[in-house]
């Protein structure tokens, strides 16, 4: 680890961390913030959640409360998560399309690294790379770590 470790950490202090709510993409979380903690970094879950319909009825309002309710409970479950760990912790919600918005805030927040899970709370299997993950580690101009 000693051989290692001098190299990596001086790259591991702004990790992006997105997060669908998966098994998966908390043990994402898991692993940026061991990373993030070597070098007392800071370590930014997001979560990204569909566009609604502005112009939309009742129904459509309803629906968009919910979305916004249940990224904000599952920030905040991360951010239990995180505890009291060594890391600065973050937290962010945008609309918009995941792998888009995972890009766009990796290159505007000036990210070191990308630390995400490959498959989500899609259907994709354990054997497969998830679009999203696929998408991100093909786009990205920054280091992505894939947790399987």
């Amino acid at each position: 680890m000693s051989d290692i470790l001098p190299f990596a950490v001086d790259k591991l202090h702004k990790i992006l961390v997105p997060i669908d709510g998966s098994k998966k993409s908390f043990e994402a979380l898991d692993r940026a913030l061991t990373l993030a903690g070597f070098t007392h970094g800071e370590v930014t879950c997001l979560n990204v959640i569909p566009h609604v319909i502005k112009e939309g009825g009742p129904r459509t309002k309803a629906m968009d409360t919910q979305i916004i309710s249940e990224g904000n409970i599952l920030l905040k479950k991360a951010s239990q998560h995180a505890g009291n760990k060594n890391v600065h912790f973050k937290t962010k919600i945008i609309r918009g399309s995941p792998s888009v918005e995972i890009i766009k805030l990796s290159q505007s927040g000036k990210f070191d690294d990308i630390v995400m899970s490959t498959t989500g709370s899609g259907s994709a299997t354990g054997e497969m790379l998830g679009s999203v993950s696929n998408y991100v580690l093909h786009k990205s101009k920054i280091p992505v770590y894939l947790i399987k």
